[in-house]
């Protein structure tokens, strides 16, 4: 474009051509491009194809007012200058114009001095307008940057939730940058980038779209680090690859990538403005600023995550000490209550005789014997049973590793409570599978878990009730597993309770409302010896009433797998 054709021009609009000749004999000497008009009814039409800085417009035109014609140009462009002209010196009709927001009012005949003053007069006049507009807008584009900044910043700030955080950024760069499209894409640990919030895109496009390093535009960010910036992409040779046409309207692009810690984590793109105009680079600089909250965000949100979840851990950490704590109370009452019965009962029976041993029979004393040996032998199960749970606890137990059949367990264990469950009335079921493989652990420890939860079972049984055993093979996740049920028909367990059934101390029922049998060890201890042979222990749900535990206990090839 030369520097005349980019001048803007001086619009001459009269019915007459003479007069339309002089003004244009006159305004040669400006060096500005002259325009001519013998109507003003093509007013609009000319100002939309041409760039206009000054009019001279007669007042009384025949197809049109003149003061109308000055009231359009106005409403058009309201920094062109007009100068109206008149044949005859009209005060109302001058002050009239001028209202309207007329630079001057001239009378004919005028001289060329005269036209010349007010036509260098109507060019600066317009050049300051333009001016002014210009800053005017500029602060308001700034002032809309810094409201949109303000805006990503607050977000990032009390947003607890990065997806939210992403899309309420989207929406802000939609609404203040003015543009149709934007996403906001993220490198994932395949390092391809995907989009993470879009708005103006189709679902399956923003789900479905994957870009390594080197691909499009969004790819060749992630490839080089820096922004991009395409005015018209039929015009870029680096792109030429892409079609323009469908998928940018007015051919112009932005990209920025966000940096954390110096390291490239993702990328924004915007493209499609409203207003039709190509991104610039104060677009750009935009941009980055909004790509560095991005990464404060996404920083202080990993802060304020990390910090979340170590106080949950602290809390969580905190409510077990609370519940140990609690559960070690209880331990303490009940203990003393268990401990303190049998001892009574010894120190019962060997006073009574002490004080009469010269008037009790043989037979007498022989049956105090027996039950200071009975409350003896239960002393003697409470106390181990704890001593062993601590030292299996505290990892000081010497394990005997090898495989052994789970049958030896149940035969060994039925033999040792036969007898309280002939007491009781208690009917067995016992179902195992044909050519069971064995299980790998410490026979012993097994043994002593496994008749714990014999020992529930008949402690905490109905008389007459049921006490089933089964025992199959079990695939989980390809390695195979003994699946161990034990069923009786007692009481249920409550649903609150199956999260910390098996924890240390821990027993149904209340000491303080009803007794509890036991210390809360036993299942503890089948919790820890399961553990450790890298099985697990769970309550099964039933729909009737008692309780079943199920155990998967791994064959020495599973326990190999697990532990290499």
């Amino acid at each position: 474009m030369t520097e005349q054709q980019s001048k803007p021009a001086i619009l001459l609009i009269d019915d007459v051509p003479l007069i339309l000749d002089l003004l244009e004999d006159i305004l040669e000497s400006l060096d500005f491009p002259v325009l001519r008009s013998e109507s003003g009814l093509g007013i609009t039409h000319i100002l939309d194809q041409e760039n206009v800085a000054v009019v001279f417009c007669d007042v009384s035109l025949p197809d049109i007012n003149g003061v109308n014609v000055l009231q359009m140009i106005k409403q058009h462009t309201p920094e062109i200058q007009v100068i109206m002209i008149s044949g005859q010196q009209d005060f109302n009709v001058a002050r009239q114009v001028l209202r309207e927001r007329a630079l001057d009012y001239l009378v004919k005949p005028f001289s060329p001095e005269e036209v010349l003053q007010v036509a260098k007069q109507g060019v600066s006049s317009y050049f300051h307008a333009v001016h002014q507009n210009e800053s005017r807008l500029e602060a308001q584009r700034r002032m809309a940057d810094l409201i949109l900044l303000r805006k990503v910043g607050e977000t990032a700030s009390s947003g607890n939730d990065l997806q939210k955080l992403f899309d309420q950024i989207i929406d802000s760069i939609v609404h203040s940058a003015e543009v149709e499209v934007a996403s906001l894409m993220l490198l994932g640990d395949d390092d391809l980038l995907y989009i993470a919030a879009a708005h103006g895109l189709s679902q399956e496009i923003a789900s479905s779209v994957r870009i390594a390093a080197g691909e499009g535009i969004s790819g060749h960010v992630l490839a080089t680090g820096e922004p991009v910036l395409v005015p018209n992409i039929d015009q870029d040779s680096r792109f030429k690859s892409l079609d323009g046409g469908s998928r940018y309207k007015n051919q112009s692009l932005l990209s920025v990538p966000i940096y954390v810690r110096e390291e490239l984590v993702g990328i924004i793109n915007v493209n499609n403005k409203k207003s039709g105009y190509p991104f610039d680079l104060e677009d750009q600089n935009l941009l980055i600023a909004i790509a560095n909250q991005v990464s404060l965000a996404m920083e202080n949100f990993e802060l304020v995550n990390n910090l979340r979840q170590q106080t949950l851990m602290l809390e969580h950490t905190n409510e077990d000490l609370v519940r140990v704590n609690r559960a070690r109370t209880r331990l303490v009452c009940n203990l003393s209550h268990e401990l303190k019965t049998p001892l009574t009962s010894i120190m019962g029976y060997v006073d009574l005789s002490l004080s009469f041993f010269n008037k009790l029979s043989e037979d007498e004393i022989k049956d105090n014997l027996i039950q200071v040996h009975g409350e003896g032998k239960r002393l003697e199960k409470l106390i181990t049973g704890m001593l062993r749970l601590f030292s299996i606890e505290s990892e000081r137990e010497v394990w005997r590793w090898k495989s052994f059949g789970v049958p030896w367990s149940i035969a060994d264990a039925f033999q040792y409570y036969n007898s309280k469950m002939d007491e009781r009335n208690l009917v067995t079921e016992i179902d195992i599978q044909d050519d069971l493989p064995e299980i790998y652990g410490d026979q012993e420890k097994f043994g002593m878990a496994f008749n714990s939860l014999i020992d529930n079972a008949v402690k905490f049984n109905r008389d007459g009730g049921r006490v089933k055993i089964r025992a199959e093979v079990r695939d989980f996740e390809g390695l195979d597993y003994i699946y161990l049920q034990v069923f009786n028909d007692g009481q249920t367990v409550p649903p609150r309770a199956h999260e910390t059934i098996f924890d240390s101390y821990t027993q149904l029922g209340d000491i303080d409302t009803e007794k509890p049998h036991g210390v809360g060890i036993g299942l503890a201890l089948v919790k820890v010896v399961v553990d450790r042979m890298k099985g697990d222990i769970f309550l099964e749900e039933l729909s009737e009433e008692g309780t079943c535990f199920g155990l998967m206990l791994p064959t020495e090839q599973t326990y190999n797998m697990l532990t290499s």
